[in-house]
């Protein structure tokens, strides 16, 4: 009987890790969720790379890493899974690419996103463990092997996030980046490509990680690449005249080429946010800067009017829009304050309900076609609603009030993240959000990178269709 053929799905897994993204113009090479290239603008070919021809599989580094495989290629390196001979442990390493070793401001650009990161110390956060040199001279640094899924693999396999699920990934998202900010570290390219959604540990099999963070309940989060990062203080290392980071997710400061700040990152994290209620970004444009251009003058749609998942959010379209301001000061100050103010939206329950709060009387901001205007929108509380359903207890004595909603604190992550917690009293007056889980059909269309800097594959973003950001 003749071999049979891979199963288009295995067919797939396979294929996607050697793809990657490559300029028409001037040639440079991207990961292969980049649309666009930021040196040119140029909207990118698909390309593909051979990781089985790389000269540094089998070889030990410093004596102390074995580079068992290639995991992806990135826009500046390329990450391998290494094996510590005395630990016996595996872990990621990142190396700059050899194409790009004479390129010293790569080179410094590459330095420093081992030193912002390894300045983080934050569960939510890659943790950085060494640094050093390839025998070629170009610098390598090794991260944590984080087994599981980017959160742009999972839009894409599922779409719209569950809202309780969403919750739990922007506060920890938040987390990592305000000690991240206290460390004076921005990240400027926070995307959920960037967010990875641990499943499993080092030592357990990949398949089980991928499945776990893929349709598991629990939400354990690592905000990762910090190659574009701004280190405060720190002299600068970004090319003259180029604007790095990713066109879909860039605060209009960064559009028009301003002063950036972490407020850079409070925008992005509520482009984040859009994309898990709606399951497409706000803006889309077929040119580079078609997008900027959205990012300085055009205000979102509201999410509740873009996807039927996010009729229901409530109160969290309010957090949402105003972290998406198109002034810095409009947004919130710090992401302590975002997570203050997601806590007064929610109640998040242990058996995975989120009770979200209602809209407050404004109106919601803008439309496609708007300018930026006005003050940002007020933080919704849980204190009112509360007040109005005791209220509505004591006036009506034949009707028996539910049982009152319970909250917990985040799945057990080391996390400082403080958790909402439910007092005792009447039921709030919240819309009951029974999430849904991802589909089952996509996992097995998930690409097997296991460390946190490997390339994700785009995803659409429905109606306008998006190919996927840079990196």
């Amino acid at each position: 009987m003749p071999a049979q053929p891979m199963p288009p799905e295995t067919n797939r897994t396979v294929d996607v890790r050697r793809e990657i993204r490559r300029c028409p113009q001037c040639a440079s090479r991207f990961s292969r969720d980049a649309v666009f290239c930021p040196y040119d603008g140029a909207r990118l070919e698909a390309g593909a790379f051979d990781p089985l021809g790389d000269p540094l599989i089998g070889t030990v580094i410093d004596g102390r890493y074995e580079i068992l495989e290639v995991l992806g290629e990135g826009g500046m390196g390329r990450v391998y899974r290494v094996r510590h001979g005395t630990l016996l442990r595996d872990f990621a390493l990142k190396a700059l690419r050899a194409d790009l070793g004479g390129d010293a401001d790569l080179a410094a650009r590459f330095v420093q996103e081992a030193r912002a990161a390894a300045a983080v110390r934050h569960p939510n956060v890659v943790q950085i463990s060494d640094f050093g040199q390839l025998p070629t001279g170009a610098p390598y640094f090794v991260m944590d092997l984080l087994l599981g899924h980017t959160l742009g693999e999972i839009i894409k396999a599922g779409g719209p996030v569950p809202a309780g699920r969403a919750v739990r990934v922007a506060r920890q998202v938040a987390a990592g980046l305000g000690a991240a900010h206290a460390a004076g570290v921005i990240h400027r390219d926070m995307k959920p490509e960037n967010v990875f959604l641990v499943g499993a540990a080092a030592n357990e099999p990949s398949a089980v990680g991928r499945a776990r963070a893929m349709l598991g309940e629990r939400v354990d989060v690592r905000v990762v690449d910090f190659g574009a990062a701004k280190v405060v203080g720190s002299s600068r290392t970004t090319r003259a005249g180029i604007v790095f980071g990713t066109p879909h997710y860039m605060s209009p400061e960064q559009a028009s080429g301003g002063p950036v700040d972490h407020r850079a990152d409070v925008y992005a994290l509520g482009i984040i946010m859009y994309e898990m209620f709606t399951g497409r970004v706000p803006f889309e444009a077929d040119t580079y800067m078609g997008v900027l251009t959205q990012h300085m003058f055009v205000q979102p749609i509201p999410p509740s009017q873009v996807s039927d998942a996010a009729r229901e959010l409530g109160a969290l379209e309010e957090v949402t829009l105003r972290c998406l301001e198109k002034k810095p000061e409009g947004r919130y100050a710090s992401m302590d304050e975002l997570i203050a103010a997601i806590d007064g939206a929610v109640v998040l329950r242990e058996d995975g309900h989120v009770d979200i709060g209602p809209r407050s009387s404004r109106p919601a901001q803008g439309s496609p076609q708007a300018t930026p205007t006005g003050s940002p929108a007020p933080t919704p509380t849980l204190a009112p609603m509360a007040a109005a359903a005791s209220e509505a207890a004591s006036a009506s004595a034949s009707e028996t009030a539910p049982a009152p909603a319970s909250a917990i604190a985040l799945p057990p992550t080391p996390s400082s993240e403080s958790p909402t917690v439910a007092s005792p009293g009447p039921a709030l007056p919240h819309r009951s959000v029974t999430p849904r889980p991802p589909s089952r059909r996509a996992v097995s269309d998930i690409d097997d990178v296991g460390d946190p800097f490997a390339p994700s594959p785009a995803r659409p973003a429905g109606p306008p269709s998006r190919a996927g950001p840079n990196r």
